[in-house]
């Protein structure tokens, strides 16, 4: 017969946990409260097939892939959630090497692309190395690797030495090669334009801007957090932390103060320069961030109309701008064929246009496998569009700042001219490189691997007044 116990209950202990779950960056974090890393390792090869096909044969964004799988992603904490999209992020940032090498399992592609793509060697990956026999003690990243050359080691030992092409080039489409201005430095040519896209394979960092508030307190309170804001030298309401920092639990975040956007877009507002009291209309609202910058230049006077071509962007960009401390924006739905408002009235106009998108291929890397070459004159067809729009609502003597996120030559340099010699009424405008100490002659083109951020073109240009 059992003898039941008759000493008081002891309050229970959880013992540590074995199974610890990673950080986007493959660091244990915790006891786990999702799956295992061998189920999520595993997770990660079963969805990794379909998302190659959605991205490079149906043009579906990565996201849009990873929402179709919600069943397989359910439940899962974020830090999963986070990890599963690096390591499918990294697939299709060096599928344009994997692809020829015929890599029979697809752990051993999911393993190379993290080698290539990341510095740390998670659990995850040394799980893929036994599922495709490599002995996970050998496995070597390359993934900080300052040049091509230094890459290209790392794909060759991954193959163990065999024959393997490692060009640059098959990384992007082949119209880049076209469509790529050479960048500004003093070395040859050819060396500029490789440096330029050893950085698109590097991960974006996180950058960060201050708004509402004195930026001082602001930077105070996240390094309390243990944070270690990098403050930019010429703007410095805007930072750069680590690219793994969780800022949904960050509580400046929370209160609008803080948000999440990269220098090179926080620089555009830099360029409007706008006065307190003016008159701002913001097409192609996007995110809603540009028109919350110009609110915040404009110490909360005057006015921002932003637009956006339907109800859902205008609805997500309102619940942020509301949520900030600027009551001097308005988003609307605009139908894209007349300006909102009368005519010639405009102080000026923000033109973010739709684009190829090169300058988000470090966050978003599938986007270099959707965008096709025909597609670029179709871009550069709205975006004159667009341009004669902003042409009509600018009042003499007000300005254009026309940027696009990307570095071709058709979508920036090439269209400005075009739109210049057409309209005689309007010319570039100078103003201060914003990330700088130097001028511009009002076109500047910022470049992700001087200032590590998106690659982002912007032109001013200044409407005469009338005679």
């Amino acid at each position: 017969m059992s003898r039941k116990n008759t000493q008081s209950p002891r309050k229970k202990t959880s013992k540590p946990s074995t199974n610890r779950r990673l950080s986007a960056g493959g660091r244990p974090v915790g006891p786990a409260r999702g799956k295992s890393i061998p189920a999520l390792a595993s997770l990660i090869a079963s969805l990794a097939p379909g998302v190659l096909r959605d991205v490079v044969e149906k043009d579906k964004r990565l996201e849009t892939s990873l929402t179709a799988a919600h069943e397989s992603m359910r439940g899962l904490p974020r830090a999963d959630r986070r990890l599963i999209y690096r390591a499918l992020s990294s697939l299709v940032r060096w599928w344009g090497w994997i692809e020829p090498l015929k890599l029979v399992h697809v752990e051993d592609q999911l393993l190379l692309a993290w080698l290539l793509d990341a510095p740390d060697v998670p659990a995850v990956c040394r799980f893929w190395a036994n599922k495709s026999m490599r002995d996970p003690d050998r496995l070597f990243s390359s993934g900080d690797a300052p040049n091509w050359t230094a890459r290209a080691q790392g794909l060759k030992r991954f193959m163990d030495g065999k024959t393997v092409t490692a060009d640059p080039w098959m990384l992007f489409p082949a119209w880049l090669r076209d469509e790529l201005p050479v960048p500004p430095g003093d070395e040859p040519a050819k060396s500029r334009r490789l440096a330029f896209l050893h950085s698109l394979q590097t991960r974006l960092p996180l950058w960060v801007g201050v708004r509402g508030k004195p930026e001082k307190p602001v930077w105070n309170e996240l390094r309390d957090t243990g944070l270690k804001p990098w403050i930019h030298r010429r703007i410095e309401t805007a930072a750069k932390l680590d690219r793994d920092t969780d800022v949904g639990s960050l509580e400046p975040v929370n209160q609008g103060f803080v948000v999440v956007e990269d220098l090179a877009s926080q620089a555009v507002a830099k360029v409007c320069d706008p006065d307190p009291g003016e008159r701002w209309w913001v097409a192609c609202g996007g995110t809603g961030l540009h028109a919350l910058d110009l609110g915040a230049e404009m110490a909360n006077k005057g006015a921002v109309i932003a637009t956006f071509d339907h109800d859902a962007a205008r609805h997500a960009a309102a619940l942020r701008l509301r949520k900030s401390p600027f009551r001097n924006v308005a988003a609307k739905v605009w139908d894209g064929k007349y300006a909102p408002g009368k005519s010639g009235t405009y102080d000026g106009v923000l033109l973010d246009a739709p684009c190829s998108g090169v300058g988000v291929w470090r966050r978003h890397p599938e986007v270099r496998w959707i965008v096709r070459k025909p597609q670029l004159a179709l871009f550069v067809e709205r975006q004159r569009q667009l341009l004669e729009l902003a042409a009509t609502a600018v009042r003499p003597g007000g300005v254009i700042v026309y940027t696009v996120a990307t570095a071709t030559l058709c979508e920036t340099q090439g269209l400005v001219t075009k739109f210049l010699a057409d309209h005689p009424e309007f010319q570039l405008d100078p103003f201060p490189n914003p990330l700088e100490e130097a001028s511009t002659t009002g076109i500047l083109q910022i470049w992700p691997q001087i200032h590590d951020c998106e690659a982002r073109f912007i032109a001013r240009l200044i409407r005469s007044r009338a005679k």
